[in-house]
């Protein structure tokens, strides 16, 4: 499997809520926004290879150095680029779609029309079947399905040995005919207008249970953990480390000039990591006072592992400054 994953973020699909739960996971710094060339969510490596440039070397150069690819496109756009990248996406039931959206750019982008007027319109119309640029959900690595977004997102993590963990986050929760929102007569103008959506919505639901189950044969392992060792300030050494298989804290061992010392948990709130969306609670720093690790002197080397010993932090070991 090549890098990056490419996720086509369909508007009001639970898209959101998959791309922040990426950033988690791999870390913002390994994702790649593409939401348009006048967007701020798009990033700078994308502007300056593909928008400013068409520097589709260039892009190819930056797309398999990150882990996570996404945006509002169509799938042909970066299917040749990344053509070993795995696709993924979601699908929701169509008239909920158009409902949400609506509500999304009447409440965020003062759009003053009615229900009727944005439906109306051919750019909102059959998102979920122009994103897809032809092809059936059986074409791509994996889809799931918005209304089973906790199960969908078990199996893509089980599919591909990720830990994305759940988060719900703009979203428009609205159903056919609830609140009110559209009349009998306008769902069926909706259904009517997207039919092309209803028809991949459909093929998506009886084909959910069918997709391929199996691991895919290069997990993602290798991205299990990140984190710094920050140095030494108060008589403590600080730092913070995530494990993003777990939902537990990362466990650490600390070792002076390779003689094992002291063995604990990375716990304590970093607001900076969490804020960064780094880590999902932010509870993954450390704080180890320097007594706790016996006599050391001026010009040791402190080094801070992984208990399983696979990943030591960047910054380590660190030499002892002189008091």
């Amino acid at each position: 499997m090549q890098f990056p994953i490419i996720y086509l973020h369909i508007p009001k699909t639970a898209g959101t809520s998959f791309r922040i739960s990426a950033e988690h996971y791999f870390g913002p710094w390994n994702v790649l926004n593409d939401y348009g060339e006048n967007s701020p969510n798009t990033s700078e490596d994308i502007l300056n290879a593909f928008y400013s440039n068409n520097d589709i070397e260039l892009l190819k150069s930056k797309g398999i150095e990150k882990k996570f690819l996404t945006g509002h496109f169509s799938l042909g756009k970066y299917r040749e680029v990344f053509p070993q990248s795995p696709v993924v996406t979601f699908f929701r039931e169509p008239v909920d779609r158009v409902i949400s959206e609506y509500v999304h750019f009447s409440t965020h982008y003062g759009f003053e029309g009615g229900l009727a007027d944005f439906y109306r319109k051919k750019h909102f119309q059959n998102r979920q079947a122009r994103a897809m640029s032809g092809a059936a959900p059986m074409d791509i690595d994996f889809f799931g399905i918005t209304e089973k977004y906790e199960e969908s997102l078990r199996r893509f993590n089980n599919r591909y040995g990720t830990n994305f963990p759940m988060a719900t986050l703009n979203q428009g929760n609205y159903t056919v005919g609830n609140q009110g929102v559209a009349s009998d007569d306008e769902i069926a103008e909706i259904r009517e207008l997207n039919s092309d959506d209803v028809a991949i919505y459909e093929t998506a639901l009886a084909n959910f249970d069918k997709q391929d189950k199996s691991p895919h044969t290069v997990l993602l392992t290798a991205e299990r953990y990140c984190g710094h060792l920050g140095g030494v300030r108060n008589e403590k050494m600080y730092g913070w480390t995530v494990d993003r298989l777990s939902e537990q804290p990362a466990q650490l061992k600390v070792s002076v000039n390779g003689e094992m010392r002291l063995s604990g948990v990375a716990d304590i709130f970093r607001e900076d990591i969490r804020r960064k969306g780094i880590h999902i609670n932010g509870k993954c720093g450390f704080e180890i006072p320097l007594e706790t690790l016996g006599t050391v002197a001026a010009g040791d080397r402190i080094s801070v592992r992984t208990a399983d010993d696979s990943y030591e932090l960047p910054n380590s070991p660190m030499v002892m400054p002189a008091s």
